[in-house]
């Protein structure tokens, strides 16, 4: 796959700041990179890549940089089979996504390699998470999907957590320790139960909730993996209903590697519930994140469904 193409966010957070690491690699040039300025090109972006039938894809930017591209991708090549091979660079204020699949530390000499050998380095492949709504035939792809008390903080992050130049991880941590530890307003906010009706093969989740949390990702960030469904779906979701209980024991519990059997036990007595499937049907009325990015909010159904892999390069 010769000639690779780069796409770079210059207002993502880190790129924004401190420059381009793909620029830096000395390896871009006008005919082969692409600068994102304003989402509204990114489709004609994408058509003129697919056309040319470029093979490898570099992007730099954030979550949101990372999602919308993909989801362009998507949108204009839905046979994951013909789409080209990916290569992720931090670029952003959360880099949930380059964590697993992209660079963690990239460096020019790497660069360059990806760039120059792609086959001879690391090839991992993972599905995104597809989101549909029934009143719609725009599909949305992502890799972390989150109702209730998740899109609350996101937005409590946003206003009070990133305004003041703490991002990423540390963002995650400061609202978790907030609304967990806190007894003030913010708790009262982001833990307010909503209306959820998630339809399983197996199970049919009815009531006021105040999480769901799905994810095609092997672990969430900051070390939080709060699944422990059993299966082979490839979509791992989990659900806490109004009544859950002990929550900051249980979120304590949630950071470990995985949970017991008896942790398992325990988690689903308090009100928390996991799953693997590989599709379900969501309906609610509040609003929904997909990789940081709000969702248009609707109350027809909405179908949740893991994609064949994507294959990333790193």
């Amino acid at each position: 796959m010769p000639n690779p193409v780069f796409i770079i966010n210059p207002q993502s957070h880190t790129v924004a700041k401190r420059g381009s690491d793909l620029v830096r690699a000395g390896i871009t040039s006008k005919t082969n990179c692409y600068m994102l300025s304003t989402f509204s090109t990114l489709p004609a972006m994408v058509a003129d890549i697919l056309a040319q039938g470029c093979g490898h894809v570099f992007i730099e930017g954030g979550d949101g940089t990372i999602h919308g591209v993909l989801s362009a991708f998507m949108a204009q090549q839905p046979d994951m089979d013909n789409l080209p091979y990916f290569t992720l660079l931090p670029g952003g204020m959360t880099n949930l996504v380059a964590a697993h699949v992209g660079l963690k530390r990239p460096t020019a000499k790497k660069i360059k390699a990806l760039a120059k050998k792609p086959h001879e380095q690391k090839l991992v492949e993972m599905p995104m998470l597809g989101a549909k709504a029934e009143d719609t035939n725009k599909a949305h792809y992502g890799f972390l999907l989150s109702t209730g008390a998740l899109p609350a903080a996101t937005r409590y992050c946003a206003e009070h957590v990133h305004t003041k130049g703490i991002g990423g991880s540390a963002a995650v941590r400061n609202t978790l320790l907030k609304v967990l530890l806190g007894r003030g307003v913010e708790r009262d906010t982001i833990l307010k139960p909503s209306p959820l009706s998630l339809n399983l093969d197996t199970a049919l989740i009815e009531g006021d909730h105040i999480i769901t949390v799905a994810t095609t990702l092997p672990h969430l960030m900051i070390g939080l993996k709060p699944f422990w469904g059993t299966g082979d779906g490839k979509l791992m979701i989990t659900h806490a209903g109004k009544d859950a209980r002990n929550v900051v024991r249980n979120v304590t519990r949630m950071l470990l590697p995985r949970q017991s059997a008896a942790a398992a036990v325990k988690l689903k007595r308090d009100g928390f519930q996991s799953w693997n499937v590989d599709t379900a049907i969501l309906k609610l009325s509040g609003e929904m994140v997909l990789d940081g990015e709000f969702l248009p909010q609707t109350n027809t159904p909405i179908s949740l469904f893991a994609t064949k892999p994507l294959r990333f390069i790193k």
